[in-house]
């Protein structure tokens, strides 16, 4: 197992450039920051967690000043419910004792078992400081670099999207942004049959489905600060009281693939549950496989027989809650 020396001649012999500073023993992000290291901005903090039948372990890392709960990491990574993992799994799996979480303890993992997820901010930002697996120093080095060193060592890495999400009723006035965000999804569209335009989302910000009242439809928005990344369709009590429908749920382009999808789904999933709802229905295009791909992770399997429409066909999915 690698511990600060092995680790930084790691680094040295792979080339890689790298701070290092020397500290008192740091166990928690409030001790970090009183231990004045030097780029505060740039720190890291780092969260071990297995599932429910310890069989998937991740090693997620996240600004310092990132507040998440587990169900939004799990929602986020598509996992099995989450929790921290031991104390015994940390030095047998890692080669790390409590307070001394990072990334580089991966380099430890010979059998490739954790998954690294970092957090885009992490990413966007370019560097970051992390223990060398001792919390008695901290390095700062190129994100860039991190990621390679950890691939090159074959650990999974996964980049994630964890930056806060603020959902509100979506109305006309974010029709532009909303037309935006739908043509940054042209394959959805190809299946779809018909571009997206300002007449046709307005019409689907209105749409409803037979029987239903208006105060059943909230077409959700989600934004990370000013920014629309997702958007959803929801329809409460159709097609009964116990149910509710999707009718789309949209990612900006640019984020698809780092689980901002699966944080939408689960949030709105998570809130029907807790409303009293029992079911949750929705409809994927015939051909669409990542659509497929991604409500089946989420527990949907089809029921019913396929809708033929004149440009699609829709397979009618499913789950309970």
């Amino acid at each position: 197992m690698r511990g600060k020396a092995e680790t930084l001649e790691l680094l040295d012999r792979s080339g890689i450039a790298y701070e290092l500073y020397e500290h008192e023993a740091v166990r928690t992000v409030e001790q970090a920051r009183a231990a004045g290291i030097p780029h505060p901005e740039l720190a890291a903090k780092n969260l071990f967690l297995r599932d429910d039948r310890h069989r998937a372990h991740y090693l997620v890392c996240l600004p310092d000043d990132r507040d998440v709960s587990l169900r939004e990491v799990q929602w986020c990574l598509g996992s099995r419910r989450l929790s921290f993992a031991s104390e015994g799994d940390l030095g047998s799996m890692l080669g790390l004792a409590p307070g001394s979480v990072t990334p580089l303890g991966a380099l430890n993992d010979a059998a490739r078992r954790v998954t690294v997820a970092l957090d885009r901010a992490l990413v966007d930002a370019g560097r970051v400081t992390v223990h060398p697996c001792d919390n008695r120093a901290t390095v700062l080095l190129a994100t860039g670099d991190l990621i390679a060193l950890l691939r090159a060592h074959g650990s999974p890495v996964r980049m994630v999207d964890l930056a806060p999400l603020v959902p509100r009723a979506l109305s006309d006035a974010d029709l532009p942004d909303l037309l935006a965000l739908c043509e940054s999804n042209p394959d959805y569209y190809g299946h779809y049959g018909e571009p997206p335009t300002l007449a046709n989302l307005a019409r689907t910000l209105r749409e409803l489905p037979p029987g239903c009242r208006g105060d059943q439809k909230t077409f959700i928005g989600y934004f990370d600060a000013d920014a629309l990344v997702a958007a959803l369709d929801l329809v409460r009590g159709y097609p009964d009281e116990e149910s509710a429908y999707i009718g789309l749920l949209m990612v900006d382009g640019a984020r698809r693939g780092r689980g901002v999808g699966g944080r939408v789904a689960g949030d709105v999933l998570d809130r029907l549950r807790r409303e009293g709802f029992s079911r949750v229905r929705l409809a994927c295009i015939e051909g669409n496989e990542p659509a497929r791909r991604f409500w089946s992770r989420l527990g949907f399997a089809p029921a019913g027989r396929p809708a033929v429409t004149p440009r699609y066909v829709a397979i009618p999915m499913e789950r309970s809650l």
